[in-house]
């Protein structure tokens, strides 16, 4: 099937296209030319912009039988966010928020948080941290002044990692 010329082509007349997405299945759209964005021909079709704002190649023209030029298009021919399909690995894609489902039936999936795991807590950092934050912030003060050197997300590390404050300082001594 030979596509047809440039000079058969200007914006108004009514084709059918191949959209990009469309490529492998050849499925064809038609619609009326807005624009024309190839210059001259080419062997796959000119390519051309809708008045709907698909863009694509042009395979035919259109050969509808109706009489007027708005009736020989499908009623849905302008695809907008919320109704289009969105091509993935697995396929294509329905935006849910229009496919006509009930919004009350998504709100039984429940929340986000029902399906995220809480972190696993360190035990050995929780038998350091669980007691008092008063003393705990004062031990680090004190080995931040005792050590000026050194810097502080260092010390709180060593802190975390070793239970009482005497090994701490022996850690900390060794590294200045």
């Amino acid at each position: 099937m030979a596509v047809p010329k440039y000079s058969q082509l200007s914006p108004g007349v009514i084709v059918q296209i191949v959209l990009k997405a469309d490529q492998s299945s050849g499925k064809l759209t038609p619609g009326k030319i807005a624009d024309i964005l190839t210059k001259g021909d080419h062997p796959r079709g000119i390519k051309v912009r809708l008045a709907d704002g698909q863009i694509g190649r042009v395979q035919s023209l259109y050969s509808g039988n109706a009489s007027s030029t708005n009736s020989a298009l499908p009623e849905q021919t302008s695809v907008s966010p919320q109704t289009a399909n969105y091509p993935s690995r697995r396929g294509l894609q329905q935006d849910v928020r229009s496919d006509g489902h009930d919004p009350a039936a998504l709100s039984d999936l429940g929340s986000l948080g029902d399906y995220i795991k809480a972190p696993k807590k360190n035990k050995r950092a929780l038998a350091v941290h669980d007691g008092p934050a008063a003393p705990q912030n004062t031990v680090q003060k004190e080995l931040e002044m005792e050590f000026p050197g050194l810097d502080t997300a260092l010390i709180a590390a060593i802190v975390a990692d070793h239970g009482d404050i005497e090994s701490v300082r022996g850690v900390l001594r060794t590294l200045c």
